[in-house]
This record gives C-alpha cells, sequence and structure tokens, in this order.
C-alpha cells in the first residue's frame, strides 16, 4: 500500500528475539565450539536471524555466563542420577569415578576457556565456583553415605573430595594438551580411592569398582 513501510528490527512490527531461543543457542554453541564460538554470527545462524540484530538484542556476554550455569546444573544433575541409581556407597564411588575418568572431551576445553576468562569477569567466576562446589559435594556425599553405612573406614570426605576433584582436572588439562594423555586416569583414580578411603584393595573391593 501507498506509504506503508517495512518495520525495523526491533520495532514493533518486528518482535524481539525469544530469550529461550537465544539461551538455547549459547547452550548449543558452547558446548561444541567452546566460549569464543559464540558470537552474533554464529547465534545468528542458528536463530535464522541476522547478527546485527543478534547484537542489538542480546547481551552476549551474559548470556555465556547464564548459559554456562545451566550447563553446569544440568551436567551435575545428570552426575546424581547416574550415581544415585546404585544402591551402595561403593557401586556409587564406582559409578563416580567411571564418570571422572571419562568426561566429554569438550566439556574439558570449554572448563578450561570458561576459567581463563573468569580471571576478569566476576560473574563468569563466581559460576565457575559455584559448579566446583557442586562437584565438590556429590563426591563427599558419596564418602560421608560410606563412612554411614560402615563401607568406608575412614571418612574425611571434604579432603577426599577435594583430592579427586583437583586430580581429574589435572589430568583432564593434560589430556587436553597431549601431555601423558595415555596416563589412566581411573587407575589413578582407584588409588587415590585406596589410600584416602583406607581401603584394602582386595578382590572384592577391585571387583566392585571395575
Amino acid at each position: 500500500m501507498l506509504g506503508r513501510r517495512r518495520g525495523k528490527a526491533g520495532s514493533a512490527t518486528d518482535p524481539t528475539l525469544d530469550p529461550e531461543k537465544v539461551r538455547d543457542a549459547v547452550k548449543a554453541l558452547l558446548d561444541t565450539e567452546g566460549v569464543f564460538g559464540v558470537t552474533a554470527e554464529a547465534i545468528a545462524s542458528r536463530l535464522g536471524s541476522s547478527p546485527a540484530r543478534v547484537q542489538a538484542e542480546v547481551d552476549i556476554q551474559s548470556e555465556i555466563v547464564e548459559g554456562y550455569r545451566d550447563l553446569g546444573v544440568e551436567e551435575l544433575a545428570e552426575v546424581r542420577r547416574t550415581v544415585l541409581a546404585n544402591p551402595s556407597p561403593v557401586q556409587q564411588m564406582r559409578a563416580l569415578l567411571s564418570w571422572l575418568a571419562t568426561p566429554p572431551e569438550q566439556s574439558d576445553a570449554l572448563r578450561l576457556e570458561v576459567w581463563a576468562l573468569s580471571r576478569r569477569n566476576p560473574q563468569l567466576r563466581e559460576v565457575v565456583r559455584m559448579h566446583e562446589a557442586s562437584w565438590h559435594g556429590v563426591v563427599a556425599s558419596v564418602v560421608r553415605r560410606g563412612a554411614r553405612n560402615g563401607e568406608f573406614p575412614q571418612s574425611d570426605a571434604e579432603e577426599i573430595a577435594a583430592h579427586l576433584i583437583s586430580l581429574v582436572d589435572g589430568v583432564n588439562n593434560y589430556e587436553l594438551i597431549g601431555y601423558r594423555a595415555d596416563t589412566d586416569r581411573l587407575a589413578l583414580l582407584k588409588r587415590v580411592v585406596e589410600s584416602e578411603l583406607g581401603l584394602a584393595w582386595g578382590p572384592a573391593l577391585q571387583s566392585a569398582l571395575q
């Protein structure tokens, strides 16, 4: 019609981008491409939009923070389901060690990127600390459960959790750069469990933790 003009991006005739779809796009990019793959162009491609519109409507740095938070929460929920599906603390420890020993490679890479960036990003650093504390809590809860049930002779749960988590982080970092990549992570974790929990590494325990 004469005199009728097309609305500009973001105007009343052109609805803003769906926040939920933006978050899903950011999470997918974090998971597959890492932090540095979360760009206006990449988000726009997933949403069928334009980079200019994404830049105008989306606070990409904030979305990275919240997207990483969501991924961490989802991961820990899956870990808890996997661990608690086992009836005894020894079986729960086995499931936990198996998970810790074989994390997805992209998860390791994303963690390192986020850790590095969090040095200058207080919001991201808070999320990283929350994620680490949650992992620590999962490990410590298994140790405490075993101590209560009499399956683990000693129960310094906080120290054992810190030892396991720091060992996993270190070995996974090696894997990313190809240093000592042939290290058997599960074997290392089992040795920690043996020494830290004061367990006799007999056939029964070895079989349970395999």
